[in-house]
């Protein structure tokens, strides 16, 4: 993995699986692509994590006499990246994963068939499920298995959904459930903000979002002239998403879908997030780290307040049955925090991972 600048490093973090715009940061495509969430306590945090992808060149394990059962379940976790993701950053001899420490602590607790997909950070999600399903493929053959679990944070989610779909990639034959995190299935009504006033007058808009551009290191103007860029957030935005993906994108059959919603700015989600499976914990709230609050206040307009994580609503996350809304920012819901230095971690994301692996395996995939 190449070097890359501390602020190149802290834009793609900050932002990485945004739904809309406020999670978009400088970083290149992967180098190589085939073109084309009662567990117990989180174990220590500095435990070391293991190399984040199993080679896909690596021997097949060899299968025990019944080949059906080394086919079966339990099937292979798959976590997919959002917007300007990626499997993991190295700025000097300081590693950042994506998914912080999720890999360790699943693999810690048995869970030791757990891969990460890396995928193009800046494009839309047909692209990005292409070149998933060529990683897949691979994470098939290296473990025998029939079937992978898909769990996808932000865009990730779309991404598995384009995977599934018949008038997608129509893998579903090959996906045993598709859980999402924080995905925006309605859009995200940040992205339609950056799109319109982009395109209205870029001067205003660099002055507006000041702040904001400096951390994705982009300019109105770029976002004007970069083309996947702007598929990518129109595709996530509320009229594109309604109008065009969701009515494109059924469910494969077969597949399980389930989701997640997380919140923030100090919002209990009474009544928005009371159709869980999982209970929602209102007592337990959480404080918006700084560079989302504007976006988090951008999205509760109106009444009644749309509760959000900063970059997605409850509402718009929630897809097939919806499991459950975490008190977590759209950056702690993997592990990402503190970055402006003034939030500290409340949100246990290991613990949330472990939950939802369970919840997997608990339906008996």
């Amino acid at each position: 993995m190449p070097k890359r600048s501390l602020l190149t490093l802290f834009t793609r973090t900050l932002f990485a699986g945004l739904t809309g715009f406020a999670g978009a940061a400088c970083g290149s495509p992967p180098e190589e692509v085939a073109t084309p969430e009662v567990v117990t306590d989180a174990g220590p945090r500095d435990a070391p994590s293991p190399p984040l992808v199993p080679s896909p060149e690596a021997t097949p394990p060899t299968p025990p006499d019944n080949l059906e059962r080394a086919l079966g379940a339990p099937y292979p976790i798959v976590l997919m990246h959002g917007m300007a993701g990626f499997e993991q950053l190295t700025v000097g001899t300081i590693g950042v994963e994506y998914w912080a420490g999720v890999r360790a602590e699943l693999a810690r607790v048995g869970e030791d068939q757990v891969f990460v997909t890396e995928v193009s950070p800046y494009e839309t999600s047909e692209v990005r499920a292409r070149e998933a399903k060529a990683q897949i493929d691979k994470i098939l053959a290296a473990t025998g298995k029939k079937k992978v679990a898909l769990v996808g944070h932000s865009q990730g989610g779309l991404d598995a959904r384009v995977l599934a779909s018949p008038a997608g990639l129509d893998y579903g034959a090959k996906i045993a459930s598709v859980t999402t995190i924080s995905t925006p299935h309605r859009g995200s009504y940040i992205a339609d903000v950056v799109m319109r006033l982009a395109s209205s007058s870029p001067d205003t808009f660099d002055k507006a979002t000041s702040t904001l551009l400096k951390l994705l290191q982009r300019t109105a103007y770029q976002l004007q002239g970069d083309a996947n860029l702007r598929a990518q957030l129109e595709q996530i935005s509320e009229k594109y998403m309604r109008e065009v993906f969701n009515p494109k994108y059924a469910d494969a059959p077969g597949v399980l879908y389930e989701s997640y919603a997380g919140r923030t700015n100090l919002r209990a989600g009474l009544g928005v997030c009371d159709d869980g499976i999982y209970p929602n914990e209102p007592s337990k709230l959480d404080s918006a780290q700084s560079f989302l609050l504007p976006s988090a206040i951008i999205l509760e307009r109106g009444l009644p307040v749309r509760v959000n994580d900063g970059l997605v609503t409850v509402e718009s996350a929630k897809w097939g049955t919806f499991m459950q809304c975490v008190p977590a920012d759209h950056m702690k819901e993997v592990g990402q925090l503190n970055i402006d230095g003034t939030n500290l971690q409340t949100f246990d994301h290991k613990k949330f991972y472990r939950q939802i692996v369970e919840r997997i395996r608990q339906r008996g995939f």
